[in-house]
Order: C-alpha cells, then structure tokens, then sequence
C-alpha cells in the first residue's frame, strides 16, 4: 500500500490542525482535566463538519470514506491532546455496522453520525482483577467492566459478555436502568470508569467475530493515537533543540543532540508505516490479529521511548508539568498500554507465529 496521505486526506488534516490551533488551547485541556469530563464543544464541532461520518457506509449516512481517513483524523486529535470518546465511539459503530443486524446497524450508525448518542467499549482486560465477567440472560446483562475509557461519559456502552456460553458484544443504554459507574484514575487523566451492571437491558451487537472485529479496530486506532503523541513530541523536540542555544550555538547543531532526534524520527516513521498499514489492511478486510498485534506493539514502545528521550533533550523545562510537552508523555504511557501493551501484544504475535499469513 501508499502509505503517502492523498489530497483530500491532507485537506482533513489541514483544516483540522487549523481549527484545533485556534479553538482548542492547551489551558482547555488542562481544564478538562481538572474538571474530569470529555470536550463536548468539540465533539459537536466534529458532528457538524461530518468528521464522524467519515468511515461509515453511505447507505447509513455516511460519507462511505476509508478508515485511514479516520485515523488522520484521530491522530490530529491526538496530537492537540483531545479528550473526546473518538475512538471508542468509532470503533464501536464500525462493529455494529459490520456485524449487527440491519436494523440495529442503521439506527445507531445514523445516531453517531447525528451526534445523539457515544459509545464505550467494555472489554475484558488483561489487568487481574477485572471483577465479575458479564454474563446476559432473558434480554439483560449483569457483571463488571473495569477500565473502560469513556465510560462514565458516553451514553451507551457495548459490552463482552456470554450467553448461554458464547461470547458477543451487547449494546447497553450507560444511563438507564441498572448501571452504575464510578471514575478511576489514570497518569493520563483523561476519564476512565469501572462500570457494574445489574440485570441491565441489553441489545445483541455481534458474535464472536463482531469482538475479534471490534478488539482488532480499537487497537489499531490506538496505536494511530501512540504515534501521534510521538510525533507531537519529535515535532516539539526538534522546534526546542532548533531555538535553544547553549555555549554560543543552537543545542541542535551538536551532533550527539542530532543523533538523538534521528533516533526518534526512525522510531516514530517505522510505527507510523506499519500502523497506517495495519489501519488500511483492517479497513480491506485483510488484517490479521497478528499484523494487527504487531503494530500496536512497534506503535507502542515508540509512544513512550520517544516522549521520554524528548523530556530528556528538553532538559529542565521539559520536567516542568506547566510544560505542554507532558500531555504526550502522560497520553503517550496511557494509550501504550491500553488495547495491549507491547509485551501483550508481541506475546499474542508469538502465538499465532505459526499460522499461515495471506499474502497481499
């Protein structure tokens, strides 16, 4: 594949940069992480220029575009710090339009795009201690999620959960009766729930192949979000190093400051192939969960290598919290270890080393 953006993807990506630049500052974010909340202006900013419709099928009012085109989207977000349920809401539609039935499919694809309803997912972690798994009987849903992003401020939550001993996914209402939430901490700050469920109405998403979907979506959208923290930090290092001047010179103008930021520049263009390849080959119908795995693992390490070596390169201002530098290295920590951190996810590559991987 080309992994080069074409003309119209630089257009989202330009304009996007733009209106983030001047609308969303950094004291905004910091705001929202105070406050413990999700931007909501923003949100509906994106509703209106039909960003949220980007991947979806024209025949539920989307713009039947690619999911790169998403992913150039979610990086920009990524880049300015965002805190919105962009990738949870979209993975989360994806797998319903792909998996559920019509109807189900329809309603809730044409109420993400119209900006009524967000969605969380609500997987099973790999964290001990996840709490009681759900389990769905006679149309309702009782058990525990822990960690999920978004959860206390989307309005449905799509769930893992057996029934009579297979695994699926279930849409539930986040505000209606029988769930409860309650926010958790993270280094990144941004909101992150433990979400019980007792005896909650619940609406059939998908099967087995609708969560393998869903899992392999979320994490390849995270692993765009782990690069665009390390390029936001490589982009800001480079601008630092440039204007900082030591000894009579530019800090950039000695060679061992230059290797450094050659270092992270390969690290972070190497994630960005393999991610935007992973992200292209999951929208074809063509990704494994080891290509998949294998992305978020490289995508991963480059999140908090590179944000550490340009906390490094910052020297004393970079240490300062005040700095916005530390939105990428907390983001950055943050989004490597959610859907899979690397180990996790070169452990599932290695498990799967030995099965037979199509060619294209």
């Amino acid at each position: 594949m080309d992994t080069t953006l074409s003309e119209t993807q630089r257009l989202l990506r330009d304009s996007l940069r733009d209106y983030l630049a001047n609308e969303v500052p950094f004291d905004r974010i910091r705001d929202l992480e105070r406050e413990g909340g999700s931007d909501r202006a923003l949100w509906d900013y994106l509703q209106g220029a039909g960003f949220l419709a980007l991947p979806f099928s024209e025949a539920h009012g989307g713009e039947g575009g690619e999911l790169t085109d998403t992913a150039v989207v979610l990086e920009e977000l990524t880049r300015r710090a965002c805190i919105i349920p962009f990738l949870e809401t979209t993975a989360s539609a994806l797998a319903i339009e792909r998996h559920a039935g019509e109807a189900l499919a329809d309603e809730v694809v044409r109420a993400v795009i119209g900006g009524t309803i967000t969605i969380a997912p609500a997987l099973q972690s790999a964290t001990p201690g996840n709490g009681a798994s759900p389990r769905v009987e006679g149309g309702t849903l009782t058990g525990e999620r822990r960690f999920v992003d978004y959860g206390a401020e989307v309005s449905h939550h799509l769930v893992e959960a057996t029934e009579d001993g297979e695994p699926g996914l279930y849409l539930v209402d986040a505000r209606g009766e029988g769930v409860a939430t309650e926010s958790l901490s993270t280094i990144a700050r941004t909101p992150v729930a433990h979400c019980a469920y007792d005896a909650a109405p619940a609406r059939r998403a998908g099967n087995a192949d609708a969560l393998r979907f869903l899992r392999n979506a979320g994490r390849a959208l995270c692993a765009v979000q782990c690069v665009g923290n390390a390029q936001q930090a490589l982009d800001m290092t480079v601008e630092y190093v440039g204007m900082r001047v030591q000894f009579g010179r530019p800090i950039g103008s000695f060679q061992a400051v230059q290797h450094h930021c050659a270092n992270m520049a390969t690290q972070t263009l190497g994630a960005r192939f393999l991610t935007y390849q992973a992200v292209w080959r999951l929208d074809q119908g063509i990704a494994t969960d080891r290509q998949i795995a294998k992305a978020k693992a490289l995508a991963s390490r480059a999140a908090t290598e590179v944000t550490m070596q340009a906390h490094i390169l910052f020297g004393g201002i970079g240490y300062t919290e005040e700095y916005d530098l530390h939105f990428f290295s907390r983001h950055g920590k943050e989004r490597a270890l959610a859907w899979g951190s690397a180990d996790e996810c070169l452990r599932l590559a290695a498990d799967t080393i030995d099965e037979v991987q199509p060619w294209q």
